[in-house]
């Protein structure tokens, strides 16, 4: 029985050693981009479709009169 405990508490102390070696920043940032990669670089204005009140980044709308518009349908639908 006291192997048991033994054997027990050394595989413990050997997984607690080993996540004390792997710092918690270590794990947390392997899958995120670096800081100079951030969005704030690519943040872009949203725009309202006219027609059907969908949202669409400020690049995809068309602008005809100082109106946004989705698509070329709903230009013609106007």
């Amino acid at each position: 029985m006291w192997k048991l405990i033994f054997l027990g508490l050394i595989i413990w102390l050997a997984v607690y050693i080993l996540k004390r070696a792997i710092k918690p920043g270590d794990l947390t940032n392997r899958n995120q981009p670096n800081r100079d990669q951030s969005d704030e670089g690519r943040v872009e204005n949203m725009v309202q479709c006219t027609t059907c009140h969908v949202h669409l980044p400020r690049s995809d709308a068309f602008l005809v009169d100082g109106n946004f518009y989705c698509s070329k349908a709903h230009i013609e639908n106007k």
